[in-house]
């Protein structure tokens, strides 16, 4: 019997053959599904980016739609000068964007005046933005099919592969489009991100205990917002023809920081948007005078404008010096400096007590202090003037306005704060001098701001001013009052005021010649110098003691 070989037997090359040409036709078509994949990918994808924004009016507002694809599913309205508004209003793999280019001035005044025009807005509002969004979808569909179908066409030379290309773009764009449609929540409208004047405001959104906002209130919301930013523009389209930027010294008076960093991001980005020559802060920048809290003040030194300042009566003289250390920090100490044009006079604050609640109408023990150094200033202020009869003082500086004798019908302008109110007094006590006080720009946070939220009312504003002075003549010739919610609020505001044509002649009141006692010595406030520490007025029963590294204290 024969015997049977004991190796297997292999399969034959006829046998393997029919596999192996199905596995590399396989292996081809994968091949070819994935390359025209990503051409037509490529494609589409610069096809969308080469959508024209879609132009929409919203009530007086002109603006632009866009939607691009995005991994940040979320919509954002742009609003030069202000900064951006996001809302997370959907799934989907598209960003919806926004671009306010400017606002029909006229339109806007009918809509701030005019019920009807508001309840014409309210109802409109949301189809003019969905109709404009609807518009770029089909140009984004249209785009990404004809960058996808030329360019697998282009690269395969096969018209039914750039058929297929096309088509699938086209519903790759309209399953996007479609689930921003099906996913969108109109309760986000609520709860907005802010980019810019508002940033890192701390937001509170209260939408019925948590309830889905219903569609008139969706409309309410849209309605309400597009009025705020019409308001933003009619201020700025407010100053008189003729008086052009180039005309203008334009200076940012911010006071009562106490410690709220979000103060320097609303001063950094007024500065990039208003073009700001200088930026005048009339003191209380901490609350403490402790050494802890100057790591804020680095802020000051990323502004690529002057920065002049005087110290309220929070502010140690280790904060002055740390402001003074900034490469733009200017500390005026009865003395005169001539910053952008202007020029300025100021003297810091004579008190010092990080527990003074004198705005609030507590302590004033250090009321003749305060007037002693007022009339300090003024006294510096006419010696320079006589001197130097053409370039005469244009701006003073004092911290708390309660005393003003010294300088009425010395200078035309007083800056101040102190009172966390802001405030306008033209020609005060018929002496020619206007006085303008500036409420805090950090909402007072470190010194009561919180207060008020803790006990249900409504929190301090963060203010802020812009101030216009003719460069030729350095007089002011209008001004704006820029207003933000404070604490758990958003919203903005500002209101543009134009000053008199014709501004009436110093005189010093017969009462305001001289100070009613004169000048304790210790009181002598030397220009540059000004008190150390120990020597200014304080509570006479502190119950915050001079901090480590003042002059009064050790280290």
């Amino acid at each position: 019997m024969p015997v049977e070989p004991d190796t297997p037997v292999e399969d034959t090359p006829v046998e393997d053959a029919p596999k192996r040409r199905r596995r590399r036709l396989r292996n081809a078509r994968l091949a070819h599904i994935t390359a025209t994949t990503v051409v037509a990918l490529l494609g589409a994808v610069v096809g969308v980016l080469l959508v024209p924004p879609t132009k929409v009016d919203v009530g007086p507002l002109i603006a632009t739609v866009h939607l691009r694809p995005s991994l940040e599913s979320d919509t954002v309205i742009l609003l030069p000068p202000v900064g951006e508004v996001a809302f997370d209003t959907h799934t989907a793999p598209v960003r919806v964007e926004a671009r306010v280019q400017g606002v029909d001035i006229e339109q806007a005044e009918q809509l701030l005046w005019s019920s009807e025009a508001r309840a014409e807005l309210t109802r409109t509002v949301p189809e003019d933005l969905t109709g404009a969004a609807a518009r770029n979808a089909a140009l984004n569909a249209l785009f990404g099919a004809v960058g996808a179908g030329l360019a697998v066409g282009l690269t395969f030379r096969r018209l039914r592969r750039s058929l297929l290309a096309a088509g699938s773009a086209v519903t790759v764009v309209a399953a996007s489009v479609g689930a921003v449609s099906l996913t969108f929540r109109p309760d986000s409208l609520y709860q907005p991100r802010f980019e810019g004047l508002l940033s890192q405001a701390a937001y509170v959104a209260d939408v019925g205990q948590g309830a889905l906002a219903d569609y008139s209130g969706y409309r309410d919301t849209l309605a309400e917002f597009v009025g705020q930013v019409s308001a933003l523009y009619i201020a700025a389209d407010s100053l008189s023809p003729g008086i052009g930027s180039q005309d203008l010294i334009t200076v940012l008076h911010v006071s009562d920081i106490h410690d709220n960093p979000q103060a320097f991001d609303v001063i950094e980005q007024l500065n990039g948007q208003f073009d700001i020559d200088a930026v005048i802060d009339t003191g209380d920048i901490v609350s403490w005078g402790t050494p802890f809290e100057h790591d804020l003040l680095s802020a000051i030194g990323d502004l690529d404008v002057p920065y002049v300042y005087i110290a309220g009566n929070h502010d140690s003289s280790v904060t002055a010096a740390t402001v003074a250390d900034q490469p733009n920090g200017i500390v005026l100490e009865n003395e005169i400096v001539e910053v952008a044009g202007l020029r300025i006079a100021g003297v810091g604050d004579p008190r010092f007590a990080a527990d003074d609640d004198s705005d609030a109408g507590g302590w004033r023990e250090g009321d003749a202090a305060v007037q002693s150094s007022v009339f300090q200033l003024g006294e510096t202020i006419v010696a320079h003037d006589e001197a130097n009869p053409e370039t005469t003082v244009d701006v003073a500086l004092v911290h708390d306005p309660t005393q003003p004798e010294g300088l009425e019908g010395r200078v035309p302008l007083v800056l101040s704060g102190h009172m966390h109110t802001s405030s306008v007094e033209l020609d005060r006590d018929g002496s020619g001098t206007d006085w303008m006080i500036v409420g805090s720009t950090g909402g007072a946070l470190g010194s009561g701001g919180v207060r008020p939220v803790l006990d249900g009312g409504e929190p301090l504003d963060l203010t802020a001013r812009l101030l216009y002075f003719d460069a030729e003549t350095r007089r002011l010739v209008a001004y704006d009052d820029i207003v933000m919610g404070g604490l758990g609020l958003v919203s903005i505001s500002v209101q543009r005021t134009q000053m008199p044509a014709e501004a009436p002649a110093l005189e010093v009141p017969e009462d305001a010649e001289a100070p009613p006692t004169p000048t304790p010595t210790d009181l002598d406030i030397e220009p540059g110098e000004g008190l150390p520490d120990e020597e200014r007025v304080t509570p006479t029963d502190p119950s915050v003691p001079l901090p480590e590294g003042s002059d009064g204290g050790e280290g």
